[in-house]
């Protein structure tokens, strides 16, 4: 009786470790899949631009795809992004913005302070760019990470933790460039997710708005990148 009760229970520990191990391959392989971005579904469309919507991976805000055709050269729109110092003027409700270390062609370090409506708090950003063009095509990429810690959050004013932006330029002609532009930020605070989903292409459009206003100034259509193809 004894040899049969411990092979009973040796039976019940295997297969009791074996329900543990197949429980917890599902949970690996969904905790994967719930990780995946979504797809890409096209939220509106006009002459001037395309945007689109998807899930974000390990976030309940969405992340944003535009897509436009700027009517400027490669250099030009390079040069817009690269200014720093006038995102004030055309990235939507951008009250600042300033460098943080001196501008390289490559990369740039900078703050942006962003006008949120009352009764909430401002927010602010802190960010690197990255920028590299592939020789053959010319295609330009510039890489936007969030840096939080770079320095202490201001008082009354909501720092901007998650912040990655992408831009693919691709040149179709002397004046003329195919851009896509892709945003995920959660701006923190209490505001809850489904009311930032609400309104989260309102920013990024105006933003690509104001950036084709900007490009129509001399300053930018006359510039040229010895560092560019």
């Amino acid at each position: 009786m004894g040899v049969y009760l411990k092979t009973f229970n040796h039976m019940q520990n295997t297969f009791f470790l074996s329900k543990v191990l197949m429980l917890s391959i599902l949970w690996l392989s969904n905790g994967q899949v719930s990780a995946q971005s979504g797809e890409w579904k096209l939220e509106r469309e006009t002459e001037e631009l395309k945007v689109y919507l998807r899930d974000a991976a390990d976030s309940d805000i969405k992340e944003i795809k535009i897509e436009t055709t700027l009517d400027a050269s490669l250099d030009a729109v390079v040069s817009v992004l690269k200014d720093v110092p006038v995102y004030s003027d055309w990235v939507y409700k951008c009250l600042e913005a300033n460098r943080l270390e001196a501008s390289t062609n490559t990369s740039s370090l900078y703050y942006c302070k962003l006008d949120f409506p009352w009764p909430m708090s401002d927010r602010d950003f802190i960010a690197k760019s990255q920028l590299r063009q592939d020789p053959n095509s010319r295609t330009v990429y510039i890489d936007v990470k969030g840096l939080p810690n770079y320095k202490p959050a201001k008082d009354n004013i909501v720092r901007i933790t998650n912040l990655s932006i992408h831009y693919e330029l691709v040149p179709l002609s002397a004046k003329s460039v195919q851009m896509t532009y892709r945003l995920h930020s959660d701006p923190g605070g209490s505001i809850p997710a489904w009311l930032v989903n609400m309104v989260v292409d309102n920013g990024p459009t105006n933003t690509v708005k104001g950036m084709r206003e900007k490009l129509k100034e001399s300053k930018y259509q006359n510039a040229n990148l010895a560092f560019l193809k």
